[in-house]
């Protein structure tokens, strides 16, 4: 995450030097520092996720400094601006525009000086940390020899074998059937291709071991060859391995072991599946690119040999061959999940006194394993050492946390729920982390808005565009770590809401706290603590019980907060405090109030206060369903916002007018893109009209009403 964050700061501040005019210099030396350490963060982020506690928190504090380098020049961009407009303004009445640029450098040094100091403070930061990484031995990212042992020794526990029989398989679908199906069907017509997807942990390599010993295939094919692939591979070693797998005879297995030319390997290995009735099975392929090292040997062709991958991405199945059969084996059911809980608990049925209270208590946590078998596994290993029904309840009052960490000791971390998700994580490219970290701030099981979360990306600069953000995310879905909720009835295959898969925020939430970047605080939970410091993101959940815990957010410390995304069933003391929060976290780039409650609120006209102003930063601001709005001059202070939105769920007959006059500061948000106005179904005051003429970059606009906006300006 380091390297995701030191690179987006990079690029931003790559176009900015020329507002710095009198601290260039410094500035250009905070650049280069940091470019310096971005050379060391992979190595770095690596040691650190295995337990360097020293280089996790200089890659903490790396992280840090670039946040505040970006947060010292951005306000002070957004400034100048406001200043250099202001005088331009009034420079124009008086008819006079020369050097008004030059004149704002030169009538303020002391905010120079200011910026001055602060970049000086943290180019100091950068130089000791840059020092500590190369004497602490880190590695550059083009020597990555000696950084790939930790991976290597986690592969090496992950690794695949064909002989090892699986004994607990169980599935609810009859997937493999389907496959033997089409492993076995007659003729070579197709592609020699199958691939099974899916998210880590959902049984992809079990499955595919049950279909390799199945009798129908082992009397169809006349040879196998099994090579478990992973992410760390030398395609040598792979080509090599297929190859001794599939010939028969000594001498020349021999022979393969001893070729150590990639492209004879190839050659070898091609002749052999076109001559032989073959059947490969490629276990754990990562990306599209690893296929592309390997296909040099593997025909794609009409022939009887099949190659069976076994991928968490959909797209590594496409690429494959676009005409093969891809198939994601489905979560298992209720029925299911205890059957394969019963096996790898020694479950006995037999021990009547007490079989009826353990059969409720393990089809209770097994509800928490969401149907898949990896977790079921390590549930079920850890209550195979538990043989009362007080220790089984024991288990079950911390069961996720039990099923995320499991046996996590020694060589079996590398097995447990948490560290198999979080090889997808590690896996993502580096502007994809932010994204997917960024989805811990939706409650379970919320249905995202994908429109709504392109802007949130594109407002916390995750990406440039919405497009791209919109990328972004199916990138994450072809991962299986993003599940595809409802359709576009509009646009053909584009998807209108997404979920995350299943145990996916756990993981991301987790991953989240670890890099001290987000924080959700869940006051329905006892005791739920506040975050401290060093948090840039902050998510609220309430129910009706706890909606007073909302003012102990006013203490919270931390006052540089981007992000602020708040899901309540009602709103008490609105205006305090909205008037709290931004006078506490003036960098705030999202700032969302949802209400949730489809209850009446009697309490439906607020006051947002001034103090709004002062959120220069500000990009997106959604109040949905808190009610009618009074928005103060301020808000025309907010050159940043780019979607405003102040919907309602319930449309109201009768309207403030107050309220509905101070909506024309919109008018002044000439970067506005997406506007959400609340909906009325008349106004008491003829001849009023909302001004849209000036919002010359509006691409959104919901609730447009003729009958207080001029269709004119629109045009």
């Amino acid at each position: 995450m380091a390297e995701a964050v030191v690179s987006f700061v990079l690029e931003k501040l790559g176009d900015e030097a020329e507002f710095l005019l009198g601290v260039k210099e410094k500035f250009e030396d905070a650049k280069r520092e940091l470019g310096m350490i971005r050379c060391f963060l992979k190595d770095a982020d690596a040691r650190a996720r295995n337990g360097d506690e020293t280089l996790a928190l200089w890659v903490q504090e790396i992280t840090d400094a670039a946040y505040d380098l970006d947060d010292v020049v951005s306000t002070f961009v957004l400034t100048h601006e406001a200043e250099a407009e202001a005088e331009v303004e009034a420079a124009a009445t008086k008819g006079v525009f020369d050097k008004v640029f030059d004149c704002l450098l030169f009538k303020r040094p002391i905010e120079l000086h200011k910026v001055g100091s602060e970049i000086d403070k943290i180019l100091n930061r950068l130089s000791k940390l840059n020092q500590n990484l190369q004497s602490y031995g880190v590695l550059r990212n083009n020597n990555v020899g000696d950084a790939i042992s930790s991976n290597q020794r986690r592969n090496d526990l992950r690794q695949t074998y064909a002989h090892v029989p699986e004994d607990d398989f169980v599935e609810n679908e009859g997937g493999m059937m389907k496959l033997v199906t089409q492993l076995t069907k007659k003729g070579n017509s197709g592609s020699p291709f199958v691939s099974i997807h899916g998210m880590g942990g959902l049984g992809k390599t079990t499955l595919a071991k049950e279909v390799y010993h199945h009798k129908q295939v082992r009397k169809n094919f006349n040879c196998f060859a099994w090579v478990f692939v992973s992410q760390q591979f030398t395609s040598k070693d792979i080509l090599k391995g297929v190859l001794i797998d599939l010939v028969s005879d000594p001498r020349e297995k021999k022979e393969i072991g001893k070729m150590e030319r990639q492209e004879k390997l190839a050659e070898k290995l091609y002749d052999v599946l076109q001559e032989q009735k073959c059947l490969v099975v490629l276990d754990d392929v990562w990306n599209t690119e690893d296929l592309d090292r390997l296909k040099a040997g593997f025909p794609k062709t009409e022939t009887q040999r099949k190659i069976l991958i076994t991928t968490r991405r959909r797209d590594v199945g496409e690429h494959a061959d676009t005409r093969g059969f891809l198939y994601q084996p489905r979560h298992l059911d209720d029925i299911a999940s205890w059957e394969l809980l019963k096996k790898k608990a020694f479950f006995r049925e037999d021990a009547k006194s007490y079989y009826e209270d353990m059969e409720k208590f393990g089809k209770e946590m097994v509800k928490d394993c969401r149907g898949l078998p990896l977790p079921i596994v390590v549930l079920g290993e850890l209550l195979s050492t538990k043989h009362t029904v007080d220790e089984w309840e024991a288990v079950k009052q911390n069961v996720k946390e039990l099923i995320n960490k499991g046996q996590s000791n020694g060589e079996q971390e590398y097995n447990t729920v948490f560290a198999v998700l979080r090889l997808s994580y590690d896996e993502l490219p580096y502007h994809l982390k932010p994204c997917f970290l960024h989805l811990a701030n939706f409650p379970e099981d919320y249905e995202i808005n994908v429109k709504e979360l392109c802007r949130l990306w594109t407002a916390e600069d995750f990406v440039p565009a919405e497009d791209k953000a919109r990328e972004c995310l199916m990138a994450l879905v072809d991962r299986s770590m993003v599940q595809r909720g409802r359709r576009s009835s509009i646009v053909f295959g584009r998807i209108k809401t997404c979920r995350m898969h299943d145990l996916m925020p756990d993981l991301s939430l987790e991953m989240g706290k670890k890099e001290k970047k987000i924080h959700r605080i869940n006051f329905q939970v006892p005791g739920e603590s506040l975050p401290t410091s060093n948090v840039r993101r902050l998510a609220v959940q309430l129910n009706d019980d706890n909606v007073d815990g909302l003012p102990r957010l006013t203490k919270i410390s931390e006052r540089r907060l981007r992000s602020f995304l708040c899901f309540a069933p009602k709103v008490r003391n609105f205006n305090d405090l909205m008037e709290s929060l931004f006078n506490r976290f003036n960098m705030l780039k999202v700032f969302k109030f949802e209400v949730i409650s489809e209850e009446y609120d009697e309490e439906r006209v607020h006051q947002i206060p001034e103090e709004i102003g002062k959120l220069i930063h500000l990009r997106l601001i959604s109040f949905n369903d808190c009610g009618l709005l009074f928005l103060p001059p301020s808000v025309a202070d907010l050159r940043c916002l780019q979607t405003l939105d102040l919907r309602m769920s319930m449309d109201l007959n009768s309207v403030d007018l107050d309220s509905l006059r101070s909506m024309n500061v919109i008018s002044k948000l000439d970067h506005l893109r997406h506007l959400y106005l609340p909906q009325f179904s008349h106004l008491e005051e003829d001849g009023f009209r909302l001004r849209l003429d000036n919002l010359t970059s509006l691409e959104t606009l919901v609730n447009f009403n003729p009958g207080y906006c001029e269709l004119d300006d629109l045009s």
